[in-house]
Parts: structure tokens; C-alpha cells; sequence
């Protein structure tokens, strides 16, 4: 991992672990949290968008690569605060996260599509947030991948004729 993937991970996950998350139910701060997390991914996907009109116009692989990186680091930190403070604040909502670690490894495994089980949403709001963060990945992350990709084969292409 080069030195700025690291310090983007680096970043993202002292960010996610330092930043007080709550989860009180709805309330008169709830507005405000769905208001924060709704710019947060529209931010993101600005970011990936971002991402592949970069991927056109930059020869070097390993930037295109740091930027897709640095995208799903920011995806994984923001849903899974979504998930902390969904179980937290509602513990019938997701079944298994106590701690923000366990907020973070199954926002991995929804955007890796693995699912072991473990921990799942049972509630409405979980669910919902779920299915964003399926559709979020699809949309933002897997095009951004495949642009970075079809990008990197255009350009050997190229090199090669």
C-alpha cells in the first residue's frame, strides 16, 4: 500500500473512531442526522463521479487507484457510523454491533458482498440503510472500479499500437 492509501486509511479510520456517534432514536436531532448522512453520500458520490471523469485524464495508474481508495474508505466510514447509530440508538434495528468496530466490519461485508450472518438488520431503518448502501456500491463504487479498469486497458492499448 503506497504511502497515500495509508494515510487515507489512516485518516478515515481516526475520523470514524475519534467523532462521538449517537443513536437516540428519532428526536429533534434526527432530521439533522439523516440531513448530515443524505450530504455525506451525495459528497461521496461526487467523489467516485469525480473518480472516473479523473481515471480519462491521468496516466498514472496508482493515482486513478489512490482516488478509488480513498472513495471507498470515506463509503465504509460513513455507513458504518450510519449502522453505530442505528444500533445504538435502537437496538432492535441491527442485531450484533455493540461497538464501532463491529459497525465498521459489517459495513465491509455489505459492501463486499460476503454476508457472514453474524450481524444483520432486523429492523425497518436498518434495512433501509442496508439496501442504500447496496445500491450506493453498485452505482458509485463497482462504476468507479470499472472506469478505473477500462481506463488502465485503454491505455495499454494505446501503448501497445
Amino acid at each position: 500500500m503506497g504511502a497515500v492509501a495509508a494515510a487515507i486509511l489512516a485518516g478515515c479510520l481516526t475520523a470514524y473512531y475519534a467523532l462521538p456517534v449517537y443513536g437516540h432514536g428519532g428526536g429533534r436531532w434526527f432530521p439533522l442526522r439523516v440531513g448530515l448522512f443524505a450530504l455525506g453520500l451525495i459528497l461521496t458520490g461526487c467523489l467516485l463521479a469525480r473518480q472516473v471523469v479523473f481515471a480519462r485524464h491521468v496516466s498514472a495508474a496508482w493515482v486513478r487507484a489512490q482516488w478509488l481508495f480513498a472513495g471507498i474508505c470515506v463509503t465504509v466510514v460513513l455507513f458504518a457510523a450510519a449502522y453505530y447509530a442505528l444500533a445504538v440508538g435502537a437496538s432492535a434495528q441491527i442485531s450484533g454491533i455493540r461497538t464501532k468496530t463491529d459497525a465498521l466490519y459489517f459495513a465491509v461485508t455489505v459492501l463486499t458482498t460476503v454476508g457472514f450472518g453474524d450481524i444483520h438488520a432486523t429492523g425497518q431503518a436498518a434495512r433501509v440503510v442496508v439496501t442504500v448502501q447496496m445500491g450506493f456500491d453498485v452505482l458509485f463504487v463497482a462504476t468507479a472500479a470499472s472506469a478505473l479498469r477500462a481506463s488502465s486497458s485503454a491505455r495499454r492499448a494505446a501503448r501497445a499500437s
